[in-house]
């Protein structure tokens, strides 16, 4: 059965090609977990287990309707299968808000706060967030580097940065706005 044009798309997401199917559909519109299994050929019971590990991940949203399963896409998992919202896209993004591109280190950090787009990286009482991102790049880039395209990327809004009424930056995360 073929899993509609979505598939190739699809494959950094998933490795089986029931999973591909599912949210495919799903990706049309929502639908009932008894749909769900006459696309994939399996008990509607089955659904919820394969689909759990999507559902906390935040990718899918189960609605109970009449003690009937709905299922549904989030914002976030359209935004990612449909190709806006990839590291590829926020890189454009970065390069076209700094009128240049981006270099190794540039982009290293740049995808290191991608990959934690849901997370703030914080500083702690003797750390620095500069330091903290060093280590969790196992020192590929030097802090001092890390440090000057931290505020190269503050300064021209590609991250947001908390910062306390003295200015002293507490955490960071990418700005949202790139991730549209």
């Amino acid at each position: 059965m073929s899993t509609a044009p979505f598939s190739s798309s699809f494959s950094p997401y998933f490795k089986s090609e029931r999973i591909t199917r599912l949210f495919a559909y799903l990706l049309k519109k929502s639908a009932k977990a008894k749909e769900l299994a006459e696309l994939i050929h399996t008990e509607s019971k089955q659904i919820y287990p394969r689909l759990r590990r999507y559902v906390l991940k935040g990718w899918i949203i189960a609605h109970k309707i009449n003690n009937v399963n709905i299922y549904s896409l989030s914002e976030d998992a359209r935004k990612i299968l449909s190709g806006k919202g990839t590291f590829e896209d926020v890189l454009k993004k970065a390069e076209a808000i700094l009128h240049r591109k981006l270099d190794e280190d540039e982009i290293e950090l740049l995808r290191f706060l991608y990959e934690n787009k849901n997370t703030y990286i914080e500083r702690s009482a003797n750390r620095t967030i500069a330091e903290n991102i060093y280590d969790k790049l196992n020192r590929k880039i030097p802090l001092g580097r890390i440090e000057e395209i931290l505020s190269d990327f503050t300064e021209s809004g590609i991250i947001f940065a908390f910062r306390l009424r003295n200015g002293m930056i507490l955490k960071v995360r990418i700005n949202k706005k790139l991730l549209e």
